[in-house]
């Protein structure tokens, strides 16, 4: 969108301002407005459970408004008149990142709910290098934006300091957890509806002792996580320890794998909702992603990879100290990481004090009901 149609949206989005909200119409979306994913997905799932909300998901696919009809769930798409009306009469409406979740203009009134997606070990929002390196108009919209958001769900309120600034924002930040990693302790009625199921049976059908997960962060330009992992000799120390490793890389970096060649690495796809498999990990591996602060609430084993520590610092920054929060063994070489593997298999339980004062650190909450409190919260202050 250009300058020009940033503008006009902008100014559509005030006078959305003047028309009438229902405030038991709630509207969601995802990160990039394409899949049924994330803390919009968990949430939408626990509010179609309730009487009090009708409950509306709105996407840029037609795929996902289809999968989401078939298994009797309201949805529209986003360019779509019923999509629009719905925005334009939805009381409140949650995204879960920037907002390519939804169109900005139709929220115009409604009480918008930041959802997120992960503790902020990482430098984000108006706080990231990257900020400073757009035009002064986008810069600008963008923190438009930011002060368009009623609420931002907090994980802990030690973090409140850390949203407030990459936000620029005086608004609620409620300490409720991610609807998400209520997946993580229980099965979550329709946590498969948008998935392949397939998949999802060929994972649980893995036959190992011990099963492993590799989860790398996004990361700018070209860099290519496999060309740090040897895959063949990785594939033959896990078979040797009767172990397995789920392999997912992000969806903004999803390099092509050669995935037949090996016996018991399973490469994901990138549209695969990884938190209902967690539950079944025995030890997770990645670098900066904050997945594995999620992954403290099981209390199991995280590896990090971190073969470009200084080079990722000074593209992306950390908020938090790396060093600090992160409980368990930093490998900065294929051949390190393989040593770390093998400690942690043989003392899963060797870094459990640090995993429990860093879970303490990023979470106030571990019970499986982040998607309650949120909808609690969001129910409470749904009159603006």
């Amino acid at each position: 969108m250009g300058a020009l149609g940033s503008a006009l949206s902008l100014l559509a989005h005030r006078l959305a301002h003047l028309l009438p909200r229902d405030d038991s119409l709630w509207a969601f979306g995802c990160r990039g407005g394409e899949r049924f994913e994330g803390n919009s997905k968990y949430l939408f799932l626990h509010v179609a459970s309730e009487d009090e909300v009708r409950p509306v998901w709105i996407s840029k696919s037609q795929k996902t408004v289809r999968e989401l009809r078939a298994h009797g769930f309201e949805a529209h798409r986003a360019g779509s008149r019923r999509g629009r009306l719905t925005l334009l009469r939805a009381g409140s409406v949650f995204v879960t990142g920037s907002m390519t979740d939804l169109p900005l203009w139709p929220t115009g009134g409604a009480r918008l709910i930041q959802l997120w997606h992960g503790v902020t070990l990482k430098r984000i929002a108006a706080d990231a290098p990257r900020f400073a390196e757009l035009s002064a108009f986008d810069r600008l919209s963008r923190l438009y934006t930011y002060r368009q958001f009623d609420a931002i769900t907090l994980t802990a309120a030690g973090l409140d300091e850390y949203f407030r600034s990459a936000f620029r924002t005086d608004a609620d930040l409620p300490v409720t957890g991610y609807p998400r990693n209520d997946a993580l302790v229980r099965e979550m009625p329709g946590e498969r509806v948008g998935q392949d199921d397939a998949v999802h049976d060929a994972v649980d059908a893995i036959d190992a002792e011990h099963l492993l997960a590799y989860l790398p962060t996004y990361r700018e330009g070209d860099s290519d996580p496999t060309e740090h992992v040897d895959f063949e000799t990785l594939d033959a120390f896990l078979a040797e320890r009767d172990a397995a490793m789920l392999v997912k890389f992000h969806p903004f970096n999803d390099p092509a794998v050669d995935a037949d060649r090996f016996e018991n690495l399973r490469f994901l796809p990138p549209e695969f909702d990884v938190y209902p498999t967690l539950r079944h990990v025995d030890a997770l591996v990645t670098d900066y992603s904050s997945v594995y602060f999620d992954f403290l609430l099981l209390d199991r084993p995280v590896v990090f990879y971190a073969y470009d520590r200084d080079e990722y610092a000074a593209d992306s920054g950390f908020h938090l100290d790396y060093d600090e929060v992160t409980p368990g063994p930093v490998a900065e070489t294929f051949e390190e990481l393989l040593d770390t593997l093998e400690a942690v298999r043989s003392s899963p339980d060797a870094r459990a004090d640090e995993r429990e004062r860093v879970r303490r650190m990023a979470f106030d909450h571990a019970d499986g009901r982040a998607a309650e409190r949120v909808y609690e919260y969001a129910r409470d202050h749904a009159e603006r």
